[in-house]
């Protein structure tokens, strides 16, 4: 599966593939290449919507992700 991540904090973008979507797998991406310090994140996802979002330890919005096959 194609994931695509955007990161709102310096307009950060990129592809992955992954082959199981957990947040485990989520977060090693976002910290590796989303220039992301705080390591407290937390996703959330829609099946229907194939969108989500990635969340701060404040609770606030600092990116989402999307999910293509």
């Amino acid at each position: 599966m194609r994931v695509n991540f955007n990161i709102y904090k310096d307009n950060i973008s990129w592809d992955a593939f992954i082959h199981q979507l957990n947040s485990d797998v989520l977060l090693r991406h976002v910290l590796v290449k989303g220039n992301v310090v705080d390591r407290n994140i937390d996703f959330s996802y829609c099946d229907e919507t194939r969108q989500g979002k990635i969340i701060n330890s404040d609770n606030q919005l600092i990116g989402s992700f999307s999910t293509s096959f």
